[in-house]
Order: C-alpha cells, then sequence, then structure tokens
C-alpha cells in the first residue's frame, strides 16, 4: 500500500469510529435495552477504543484485499469505494439524525424528513466526491466544473434512489419490533443506501472518473 492508501484507511476508520460513538450516544437507551436482552452492555472504553481498533482493522482489511487485488484489479478499486461509501453512511446518518433530535420534527410528516435527508444525503455526496476522486480513482486533489457537475448529475440519480426509497420506507411502513426513533434514523436510510451504492459505484467508475 502507498502512503496515500495508509493516510485514508486510518483517517476514514477514525472518523467513522467518531460519528459511531456519537450515533450510540443518540441511541444509548434503544441500544442499551437491545444489549440488556443479549446480556451484553456496551462499555465507554470499548467505545473509545474503536478509534484505534476501526483503522486498524480498515488497513488490515486493505492490505488482504491489495493481495488478492493483484489477480482481480477491479476489488482494489471497488474496496476502497466502500470504505468511503460506510464513512458516507455514517455521515449521512449523523447529519440526519442531528436535525431530527434539534427540530424534534414528526418523522411521519413526509416532507420535513425528506428535506432532512436531502440535507444529509448532500453532506454525504461532498465527502464522496472528495474522497473518490482523490483515493478511489486517484484523479487528483483539484476541483473541476465539468467534472463536478457531472458527478453531481449522476448522484442526482442516486439522490433519489436513495431518498425517495427512506422516505417512502419511513411514511408508509412500519415494523412493530422496532422503534420508529430506530427506523426512521437508523434502518430506512441504511436500506436506501445499499439500494443507491451499485448505481454509485458504476456512475463514477465508468462516466465520472473513467481513464
Amino acid at each position: 500500500m502507498t502512503k496515500k492508501d495508509l493516510f485514508a484507511g486510518s483517517f476514514i476508520g477514525f472518523l467513522i469510529a467518531l460519528l459511531f460513538i456519537a450515533l450510540s450516544k443518540n441511541f444509548q437507551e434503544e441500544i442499551n435495552q437491545l444489549l440488556t436482552k443479549l446480556n451484553l452492555s456496551l462499555t465507554p472504553w470499548f467505545l473509545y477504543s474503536l478509534l484505534v481498533v476501526l483503522p486498524v482493522i480498515i488497513l488490515v482489511g486493505l492490505k488482504v484485499v491489495e493481495l488478492v487485488a493483484k489477480k482481480i484489479k477491479f476489488l482494489w478499486q471497488f474496496t476502497k469505494c466502500v470504505v468511503v461509501g460506510v464513512l458516507n453512511t455514517f455521515i449521512d446518518l449523523g447529519v440526519l439524525n442531528f436535525l431530527l433530535w434539534i427540530s424534534q420534527a414528526n418523522v411521519k410528516t413526509g416532507w420535513i424528513y425528506a428535506i432532512f435527508k436531502t440535507i444529509s444525503f448532500s453532506c454525504a455526496s461532498f465527502n464522496s466526491y472528495i474522497w473518490n476522486k482523490w483515493w478511489t480513482f486517484e484523479k487528483g486533489s483539484q476541483l473541476k466544473g465539468k467534472e463536478f457537475a457531472k458527478f453531481y448529475i449522476l448522484t442526482g440519480i442516486g439522490f433519489l434512489i436513495n431518498v425517495g426509497i427512506a422516505t417512502l420506507l419511513v411514511k408508509y411502513v412500519s415494523v412493530g419490533f422496532v422503534a420508529e426513533k430506530v427506523w426512521a434514523g437508523i434502518i430506512a436510510p441504511l436500506i436506501a443506501v445499499l439500494c443507491g451504492f451499485v448505481w454509485n459505484f458504476t456512475a463514477y467508475k465508468f462516466l465520472v472518473f473513467k481513464k
């Protein structure tokens, strides 16, 4: 791995851990209820250890993939895109839950949730552009107007997939054994992210950051 890979993997791992800790604080009651049923507990030392453990896990994973990617070259870029995608997801969830928390909005009011999801998705998308351009597809760090515009046009399709699915799930679907807060703040957005990931990677690789 290059110095860029080492820096990117460790820094992204640190950011993911930081955002995970913040989200766990917001969902502390729900997490504790779940862990109690499993006879487990989430201690502060475990949470803060993730600031070191996650970067190490990501770097080890990247090293393993690097070895495998010598035979399957596509896998290297795909893995880096997944790592960036995980960070994007936590940024998306972090901003969304922060907006829900400060507003105390009724998530069943579809247009309010859609606005908040749009803001969180936009923050995650900008992060995605920076990391994927500089690290995943190695196209430098300079912002280019045409490339940036193409990225956001294609990401707009991912936006429709992401925001549309998340909003529909929150507004029309309810799962009895899952708290509404968890459904709206975690599960529905994650389902939406998974649905849009394949499109995003394909668009970035073959249309935005193509060789």
